[in-house]
Order: structure tokens, then sequence, then C-alpha cells
């Protein structure tokens, strides 16, 4: 019986024939430095101004509220400072658009009077992983029923063997963070606080 080979998709992605998995090789470096720069851009008073000119026109009241209630709390703070202390990736998914990264980054980051700020950005980071036509047909002839539908995904970090995805920041989103002690761990955990319309 002859070996099956692997089908290659996009840099950094192929299709694993014996357990029909998309493999992802992700580099940790690259990931983190995407995130800092994203969290710095985002966290300038240039940004901050124009994300709320070009809110105040489109979203319900209520949502504004919460959007000029965060940026009181980050007011004039210093973009330079920004430390990231922990990321998790909250969830992973391939569809028919590509590959989603959705990380939750937690950082402090200080004001012009010093006080530091103990922050959270849900990041979704995403890839274009399919590659062209003629790799999709073979993708979908190893398939067969499951192309579209139900893909299984290993990641793969820093593997040197392989080139690593190329991934761009698609959406952000702004949040107050806390940390918490777990006795039952003995060690403090990072968790968003949640935005509800209960807040007003």
């Amino acid at each position: 019986m002859p070996i099956k080979k692997r089908i290659e998709l996009n840099q950094g992605c192929f299709l694993n024939p014996t357990n029909q998995k998309i493999v992802v090789n992700l580099a940790s470096e690259d990931i983190l430095s995407l995130i800092t720069q994203e969290l710095k851009t985002r966290y300038s008073p240039e940004t901050q101004k124009k994300a709320l000119e070009g809110s105040s026109q489109l979203l319900p009241d209520f949502v504004l509220q919460e959007l000029l209630k965060r940026q009181e709390q980050v007011v004039n703070v210093n973009p330079d400072t920004l430390i990231i202390v922990n990321c998790q990736i909250a969830e992973v998914e391939v569809d028919d658009l590509g590959f989603d990264l959705n990380i939750e980054a937690y950082f402090v980051i200080a004001d012009t009077t010093g006080q530091n700020h103990f922050r959270a950005n849900k990041i979704a980071l995403w890839s274009d992983i399919w590659g062209d036509e003629e790799r999709l047909f073979d993708l979908e002839d190893e398939l067969g029923e499951q192309f579209w539908t139900n893909y299984q995904i290993q990641l793969l970090f820093d593997e040197k063997e392989q080139q690593t995805i190329e991934l761009e920041v698609s959406q952000t989103d702004d949040y107050a963070a806390r940390l918490e002690f777990y006795p039952s761990l003995k060690r403090f955990l990072p968790s968003i606080v949640p935005f509800t319309v209960n807040d007003f």
C-alpha cells in the first residue's frame, strides 16, 4: 500500500494524511511581537481619539458609554510602558475563510502620572491557510465528507523543520482585567472582567 504524502497548504500549514489533521506551525516570538505592536498602536492617544470619533455615530448609546468608561480607565497612558505579562490561547478555529487564533493578552501599562493599569485585550489573529484552488481540490479528495465541515487542528510551536504561518490582526477588544488567587492551584491567574449591560 503506497504511503500517502502530506498535502501542503499555504506557508506553514499542511494536512497530515495519517490522522487527517491540519497542522499549523506557529512562531511564538512573531505572535508576541504582533500582539505587542497592536496593543501599543491601539493605546496611542491618536488611535483612541479616532476610535471614539468613529464609534460615536454608529453604536448604540449603552455600548458607546461602555467605550467611554473604558477609555477613562486608560486615559493619558504611555504605550511605551506596556508590558505583556500573560497570553492565553482562548480558541482556535479553521473554516472556509481561513485559520483563526484567538488570544487573551494581559498587560500592564502606565499613565502619565506613573500609575499602572492592569488590562486585557481579546485579539483575533487570522491567516489564509488554504492556498490555491489545486491544493483545495487535493484537500477535498483526501477529506471527503469532512471537507468544509469538521476540521481537526494540530498546533506546532517553533518547529524548526518547516516554515511558520503568517498571521495578521483581524480584531481587538479591550477589557478591564483582574488577578484572582486559586488556593487549589496555589497561584494567581488573570481573568477578564466581562462587560454587562447591567453595569448601567
